[in-house]
């Protein structure tokens, strides 16, 4: 079996990629932004470069919906997690499996787990809490600045 182009450095690795992982990316074209840059954005509008809705329009709404709840009720645990989950009808493998490890990654949101007391390090029952972040805000915030900076060092070397 022959991969053009793609070769694997270490087989333990696994096969070869074919890019980005989709898990892994952020869609972001500056001429196809969600809103103008002139505009005020909404989380709605930010979560489209997390969740383009072309591409994860299940993903999107879904984390609208606890974005939403989030920043109603300041965090979650993990049972009225699960009480909003039944209440909305909403796809829980989906939401536990791929759009809050997907806000946790991005730095939109904060993932906690508390060890109460009397439980043991064997016991896997952790309660969990949800919480919006700043991480992500504080991270596009220093990639813009500094790269602002890189372009005005050029420009001062170049007069």
């Amino acid at each position: 079996m022959e991969t053009e182009g793609l070769e694997k450095t270490n087989p333990a690795e696994g096969p070869a990629t074919r890019g980005i992982p989709s898990k892994e990316s952020v869609f972001f074209v500056y001429s196809k932004l969600p809103m103008s840059l002139e505009a005020r954005w909404e989380f709605e509008d930010i979560l489209k470069l997390i969740f383009p809705p072309q591409y994860k329009k299940t993903q999107y709404e879904m984390a609208v919906k606890l974005v939403k709840l989030l920043g109603e009720k300041g965090e979650a645990s993990g049972e009225e997690l699960s009480a909003w989950i039944e209440n909305n009808k909403i796809s829980e493998s989906t939401l536990r499996n791929l759009v809050i490890p997907r806000l946790v990654s991005s730095g939109m949101i904060a993932r906690e787990r508390s060890n109460p007391t009397g439980q043991t390090d064997k016991d896997k029952r952790h309660e969990m809490n949800l919480k919006l972040s700043t991480r992500f805000g504080e991270a596009f915030k220093h990639i813009g600045s500094e790269w602002n900076g890189i372009i005005q060092a050029w420009r001062l070397k170049k007069q």
